[in-house]
């Protein structure tokens, strides 16, 4: 009873922790925007309109988004980051941030098309990974058995990790969405497959390889 609490608890923290996150650092960005230009319409008008900065907020988000999709927007975006990843510590900051979002927005394009386990980086020893799509035929030369390219990422980061050419019949295939194998990667561990234990594997069982 103790442990499944705990557990309960801890897939609750990992569950909201992301939405608090993001509830947070927008809550920090329309504080400090309204603070800001409620300070300049202050001094330009003589009133404090109340919420000015979520207006004018919605209004910068929604240039950058065009000027993102045009040319010359483009040419601005790539110059921004060119300055902006040379600046020590932000430069850090900004590209795990980066990493982050463009993680989360490849998430409708079905980049990772399955989970899998693979035997790494020893035999006896399995990591969960992510197909990505068959590894291209020309590398290995006619008559090669098929390859699919996977990615395994580190735990708990999942914006990092290992690109691994395996053969397909090397792979094991779990019976679980993408999503779920993601949040297994980001909990450590700590979300299981599902409530019944190896039943996630898609009809199959790990094998138990002897020792070379």
């Amino acid at each position: 009873m103790k442990r499944s609490l705990r557990n309960y608890f801890l897939t609750g923290i990992f569950v909201l922790l992301p939405l608090a996150v993001t509830v947070y650092v927008l809550y920090l960005i329309f504080d400090f925007v309204d603070n800001l230009a409620g300070s300049v319409f202050l001094w330009l008008t003589g009133y404090k309109i109340p919420g000015v900065g979520i207006a004018v907020t919605v209004v910068v988000i929604l240039a950058a988004g065009v000027l993102a999709t045009n040319f010359i927007g483009h040419k601005l975006v790539v110059l921004w980051e060119t300055i902006f990843l040379r600046i020590p510590l932000a430069n850090w900051i900004y590209r795990i941030v980066k990493q982050i979002v463009d993680t989360l927005s490849q998430r409708d394009r079905k980049v990772f098309r399955e989970v899998v386990m693979v035997e790494y980086p020893r035999r006896g020893m399995w990591v969960v990974g992510f197909v990505i799509g068959p590894a291209e035929p020309h590398i290995f030369g006619p008559g090669a058995e098929s390859m699919s390219k996977v990615f395994v990422p580190t735990v708990p980061n999942p914006t990092s990790g290992f690109l691994l050419i395996i053969p397909n019949q090397d792979l094991v295939r779990l019976n679980i969405p993408v999503e779920q194998g993601i949040k297994i990667v980001i909990s450590a561990g700590i979300v299981t497959m599902n409530q019944n234990g190896n039943q996630g594997l898609a009809g199959k069982q790990v094998p138990i390889l002897p020792p070379r």
